[in-house]
């Protein structure tokens, strides 16, 4: 298992759709063509945002978006201290073998690289298996900086690093 940035010879259409089936099977999924787009759009991320991949045996099998500064369209918080990520899905196939875990381990190694002070996300609340992997690793709820975007509650959690 090997994590790292998309490569050009990677399938970027693979991990964009790794992205958007992990999204799709939450229950109660908010279908909404503009964002379902956005979450697969693995060459739209911007200069600002690093798409990082897993993998395994020569596929892709988890994917995220890594932003070690919180500038740009994909940027949710307003804190220069801090680097966050999301976009974030791990294929059904390898989920329970610590891929998800690895993936998170990877930006806070990164983050703490790039003299970041911490990880700010936000995760959805039909997420409860993300939830419990972010504080399993050591985030805390930072409730203070939930977000409402028309209905969809995003949960805050932050890693002082």
């Amino acid at each position: 298992m090997e994590i790292r940035r998309i490569a050009p010879t990677d399938d970027a259409a693979a991990a964009g759709r790794i992205v958007q089936d992990a999204y799709f099977r939450l229950p109660d999924y908010p279908r909404d063509d503009e964002y379902d787009a956005l979450l697969s759009d693995i060459d739209g991320r911007g200069d600002e945002a690093e798409v990082i991949v897993c993998v395994d045996e020569g596929r892709i099998v988890a994917c995220l978006t890594y932003l070690p500064l919180m500038v740009g369209e994909h940027a949710e918080f307003d804190d220069a201290d801090a680097a966050s990520f999301r976009f974030f899905g791990v294929d059904p196939s390898v989920q329970g073998r610590g891929v998800g875990d690895a993936m998170v381990q990877w930006v806070i190694d990164e983050s703490r690289r790039r003299g970041r002070r911490r990880i700010r996300i936000h995760t959805l609340e039909s997420m409860p298996g993300a939830q419990r992997l972010y504080e399993r690793i050591g985030f805390v709820r930072t409730p203070e900086h939930d977000e409402n975007w028309d209905g969809i509650i995003g949960l805050a959690f932050a890693y002082d690093l």
